[in-house]
């Protein structure tokens, strides 16, 4: 098992560290061989990181607690790694490295001392999770929800669904007993079930038409499967941390801020105002476009009205061309396309006591909008 870590980023990279030279659409590991010997690299591996790791997973033997879905896959995996980490070692895949490159990473970082790893599975279009799959060879399975994430390069949400169902691999002759946790709430389950048990998972049905009853459902099931009670469930479901821009609330000058800005897609937006309706005090948002919709990106960001009125939103500041299409006779919505003159009003109608929701696409760097606040109340 391995004592030395991997690494493809010559600025982190720790004497000892094994290099892989990664060729990216904007940069090329191989013109950093030099810097990496300077460094200390113990060793350069110029092979593919997938196939590297799809070899390394065959020695491991902790369980594989494995996570895709439309939406909360990220804040699903910190909620688990919080809950777990009680009673096992646990790793887990970084922030929201969950693709081609990050979760091959993350697996060949896994040492012989992890007792459980719990890997985020991401999903831009056909065939990524297949993949990643063949990788990972997950024991347990979670879908969190199939939804309109992506939806240009899908067109439909049974695309959607075929896509998701990559995970549920069937299984090699050495595989044990593996499990699938599908929402039952959700339209696409009977097509997941089929599946599911036709590539012989044992399936833990979850309910849950909002995000956090889905997280909470899922994080119940998965304690119980873990030996891990209700109540210490609970308990590190109140302190845990998450990722950076992920559901993270911290207070500045007075104001509660809740900052999901790394990225969007309708159920998300839905999922970050449902737990926003339970805080009182006057509330604000920021939203900015959600990108990748295709031929449906407008009749979404209308659809928000409902939701946002739900959660009790006083303002909302829309960031973006597409969310021009958000209107309101109820509330006060107020478009920008200019970032600057955006923070410059938010700044100005912020007090203390409010309650601020910062969510947008990754492309719309809201990120910039949550160190603005930061920045102004300091």
């Amino acid at each position: 098992m391995n004592e030395q870590q991997y690494s493809i980023d010559t600025r982190t990279l720790r004497p000892g560290d094994i290099f892989i030279p990664i060729k990216g659409p904007n940069f090329d590991g191989h013109d950093f061989i030099s810097e990496a010997m300077r460094k200390g690299a113990s060793q350069i591996i110029d092979r593919p990181i997938g196939q590297l790791a799809k070899k390394y997973r065959k020695k491991l033997t902790c369980p594989i607690i494995a996570i895709t879905g439309s939406s909360g896959k990220t804040t699903l995996k910190d909620m688990l790694v919080a809950i777990l980490s009680q009673h096992y070692k646990v790793t887990a895949t970084h922030e929201n490295q969950n693709n081609e490159i990050g979760v091959p990473l993350t697996i060949l970082n896994t040492d012989a001392r992890t007792e459980i790893l719990i890997l985020e599975l991401g999903m831009r279009q056909k065939g990524d999770l297949d993949f990643l799959t063949k990788i990972v060879r997950p024991t347990h399975v979670v879908i969190t929800n199939i939804g309109k994430s992506h939806y240009e390069f899908f067109q439909s949400i049974k695309k959607i669904a075929q896509a998701k169902s990559e995970v549920l691999l069937k299984p090699l002759q050495s595989e044990g007993q593996r499990k699938a946790y599908l929402n039952i709430s959700s339209n696409q389950y009977a097509f997941l079930e089929k599946k599911a048990k036709a590539n012989q998972f044992m399936i833990y049905p979850f309910q849950g038409d909002t995000g956090i009853d889905q997280m909470m459902n899922i994080c119940h099931l998965i304690s119980q499967e873990f030996g891990v009670s209700s109540a210490q469930m609970r308990e590190a479901i109140s302190s845990f941390e998450g990722s950076s821009h992920r559901m993270n609330r911290f207070q500045v000058g007075g104001v509660t801020v809740i900052d999901d800005a790394y990225n969007s897609n309708p159920d998300g937006v839905r999922y970050a105002l449902h737990f926003f309706k339970a805080l009182s005090g006057r509330k604000l948002c920021v939203l900015g476009d959600m990108l990748e919709l295709g031929e449906i990106a407008e009749s979404e960001h209308a659809n928000l009205e409902e939701a946002i009125l739900d959660a009790g939103v006083s303002i909302v500041f829309a960031f973006g061309p597409l969310m021009k299409a958000l209107q309101s006779d109820h509330i006060d919505v107020l478009h920008f396309e200019d970032k600057s003159s955006m923070h410059e009003a938010l700044l100005a109608e912020l007090k203390s006591g409010d309650r601020l929701l910062i969510k947008g696409s990754r492309g719309m760097k809201l990120e910039e909008t949550v160190d603005a606040v930061s920045v102004f109340f300091k």
